[in-house]
Formats: structure tokens, C-alpha cells, sequence
């Protein structure tokens, strides 16, 4: 398992990478808009956000994510405010790491995947208010 990013819920993406970017001279990706079907809890539809990531001078990866409709790992966290989010770690292999969480009494908030990674969102009143994203890249 190695560490892949610190993910933030926003409401305004363009406003908080120009921002982030004039305090610490981060060059973010330019902004991508996903529509994906997710899984939230027993709330199931389509998702629609933007995302956007930068990398520090040493190699801290930070996610910009603004949802625009249907449901957010991110709003059943953190209702209506902004702020860090989850932890993202990529691991080798997924099923294995669920079975390994469900087994220690972890929650599977959400589950999702994408043509480049699948994921999963772990919640535990343990993690110190953030939620753990376990993803798998495909290969």
C-alpha cells in the first residue's frame, strides 16, 4: 500500500485551485468533469463532479473534487461544508483489502470505478474525521 493523494470537497474548484495555486505555486491539471453511477451508502445513481489534481515540489498529491449532482461520498461526510475529505492509498489488490476492512468492523461507504482505477471509501469513527478511498489501478 503506498499513499496516492489528500482529497478536499469544494464548491468552487476554479476559485480554490487559483487560490491554492497563488499561495503555494501549485500548477493543477486542468479540470475534468466525470459522470460515473456510485454507490453512497444504499444511495445508488449517477454521479456527476469535477476534478482537478496538483503535486507538491515533493511529490504530495492534492485532489479538488466539486459535485455537481447525484450522490457524493463527500456531502455524506461533510454535509454542506468544504474541507479535506479522504485519505487515497493505492493498493495491489482491492477485494482483498474490502475483506481485510470488513473483517476489523469497517464501513464500505462507497465503491466506484473508472476505465483507469476502482475504488472503494472506508468510513470509521477511528480515522479522525476523514474518510480512507483503497483504490486499485488497472493495469
Amino acid at each position: 500500500m503506498r499513499f496516492l493523494h489528500f482529497g478536499f470537497k469544494v464548491h468552487d474548484i476554479d476559485r480554490t485551485a487559483a487560490a491554492y495555486g497563488e499561495l503555494l505555486g501549485l500548477d493543477w491539471e486542468p479540470v475534468r468533469e466525470f459522470e460515473l453511477m456510485t454507490r453512497v451508502g444504499t444511495t445508488e445513481g449517477l454521479a456527476r463532479s469535477k476534478v482537478t489534481h496538483a503535486i507538491t515540489k515533493d511529490g504530495v498529491e492534492i485532489e479538488l473534487v466539486q459535485s455537481l449532482s447525484g450522490p457524493s461520498v463527500d456531502d455524506s461526510l461533510l454535509g454542506e461544508r468544504e474541507g479535506l475529505s479522504h485519505i487515497a492509498f493505492v493498493v495491489d489488490d482491492l477485494a482483498l483489502e474490502r475483506a481485510r476492512a470488513e473483517a476489523k468492523g469497517i464501513e464500505v461507504l462507497s465503491e466506484g470505478e473508472a476505465p483507469r482505477a476502482r475504488w472503494i471509501f472506508l468510513k470509521d469513527e477511528r480515522f479522525g474525521g476523514a474518510l480512507v478511498q483503497l483504490v486499485e489501478m488497472a493495469v
